[in-house]
């Protein structure tokens, strides 16, 4: 009996427990990040993942999130590590929380992040920069005629401006100069598209040439989900307007209610290829955005990709009410159900991705393209402009804020030609029929989320 026993506790001893770390694991892209390493063991290893443009679609999640409810002890003191951003839709992933414990062989163990430039000078500096924010005395900047909209805590924002999302920064320094130059005022950048630095550069020189003075600017910038643990907030506020060169921002969105675990890298992910997420709730995100009002860094502060539920909750506990709620709107998906919600609680909406996203990586052969819509080419026909100032014009007389994204001259120039012509209620009606429920930018690996928005129906 006593070998007996003794073999049996050798036995047991052989077989892998595996611990609960505290993370979850929240979803599968397939594609997005996940090649066969060369290792004996044959374990994945994930490509590195390049964000910087925007959030895109896969589909597929695997399973499920069981994450703590805090950002890890060690959340960064400096901005995370630039990466591009792109291959987030390109390319699939999972979703998990910080891995903590040692896997066993044939498990995915946390990917090792080399230690990164320490970016925190800048930050530390800020209070100290010196701010290139009016023109000199004897300038005198051009006057531009844009519609506006007066939000609700009495700031007045431009109705229209350009987006920068999947602009490279070899090319977005010139389009924003550009831009102003022709008469913009409202530029919408973010920190996850990585090319903040270059947008700074275009203001400043643009304020320094006397092509605009920096209080008739409406600069708008996104906290990125790595940073929604509230004593992140700051920092990353901090990080843009360091980057852009700024001493507040007009305004400061949260860009996904879903987080990720904080750390040095825009998306973390694990060996296998899983998004390490977070549970940190939204809620007290907002509470964090508040602080950066009183520490005037920001004059407003808003959502982005938040459904109503969500909104709701913010609702029921902020001090400071969100102002906007930036989502993706344009003739194929007119988000009418949401825009009647938001007029309700006197929130404007920004339509992101007006013309549909014709440009996104991840666009598909023979899918609906908004911009070749016949109805939508007939009524440019008939009024003379083209299809991309018909989607522009569209939304202005909604009454929502829009920010179409270009980087060449000409179409800056024709997207601003938009204030001098009208559409009619009968073509107004026309271009809200053609309405598909077609979500361009879904992130619909990322579904299992808690926070996910787009399971709601809007």
């Amino acid at each position: 009996m006593k070998i007996f026993n003794i073999n049996l506790l050798k036995l047991i001893s052989k077989i892998p427990f595996r611990q609960y770390s505290g993370e979850y694991r929240i979803y599968h892209f397939p594609g997005f990040a996940n090649t066969s390493n060369k290792d004996n063991v044959g374990e994945k290893k994930q490509k590195k993942l390049h964000i910087s443009k925007t959030l895109g679609a896969a589909s597929g999640i695997s399973d499920t999130l069981t994450a703590q409810n805090s950002a890890p002890e060690h959340a960064i003191k400096s901005s995370p590590t630039k990466k591009s951003f792109t291959n987030l839709l390109l390319e699939g992933t999972t979703v998990v929380t910080n891995t903590n414990s040692k896997s066993p062989s044939g498990e995915c163990a946390e990917k090792k992040v080399e230690k990164k430039p320490d970016k925190s000078k800048c930050l530390r500096a800020v209070p100290r920069l010196k701010w290139v924010n009016e023109l000199p005395e004897d300038c005198r900047a051009k006057k531009t005629d844009i519609p506006t909209v007066k939000l609700r805590d009495g700031y007045v924002m431009p109705m229209f401006g350009l987006g920068t999302w999947l602009s490279p920064s070899a090319k977005v320094e010139k389009a924003v100069k550009h831009a102003l130059k022709v008469g913009y005022r409202m530029i919408d950048c973010a920190h996850a598209y990585e090319n903040e630095e270059a947008v700074g550069k275009a203001i400043k020189k643009s304020i320094e040439k006397c092509i605009v003075k920096r209080d008739e600017l409406f600069i708008t910038s996104k906290l990125w989900n790595t940073f929604h643990d509230p004593h992140l907030v700051m920092s990353a506020c901090r990080q843009s307007l360091c980057d852009l060169n700024l001493s507040y921002l007009n305004l400061y969105l949260i860009h996904w209610p879903m987080g990720y675990r904080a750390g040095d890298e825009l998306i973390p992910y694990d060996a296998c290829g899983r998004v390490i997420g977070t549970r940190v709730d939204y809620v007290e995100t907002w509470k964090a955005m508040e602080e950066l009002v009183a520490r005037r860094l920001t004059r407003s502060i808003g959502l982005a990709n938040f459904n109503k539920h969500q909104i709701e909750r913010i609702w029921k506990i902020a001090k400071i009410k969100p102002v906007v709620n930036q989502v993706e709107c344009h003739p194929y998906f007119n988000q009418k159900r949401l825009m009647a919600y938001l007029k309700k609680k006197g929130i404007v909406l920004i339509a992101y991705s007006p013309l549909g996203a014709p440009a996104r990586p991840w666009v598909k052969k023979d899918e609906p393209n908004v911009l070749h819509d016949n109805l939508i080419k007939t009524i440019a026909f008939n009024t003379g402009r083209t299809p991309a100032q018909i989607c522009i014009r569209y939304q202005i007389q909604r009454g929502n804020a829009v920010i179409p994204k270009s980087v060449t001259p000409s179409r800056i120039e024709s997207n601003f030609d938009v204030t001098n012509f009208e559409l009619s209620d009968e073509e107004m009606k026309i271009i809200d029929k053609l309405d598909k429920k077609i979500r361009r930018v879904s992130l619909s690996m990322l579904a299992n989320h808690p926070h996910y928005p787009f399971n709601d129906k809007f």
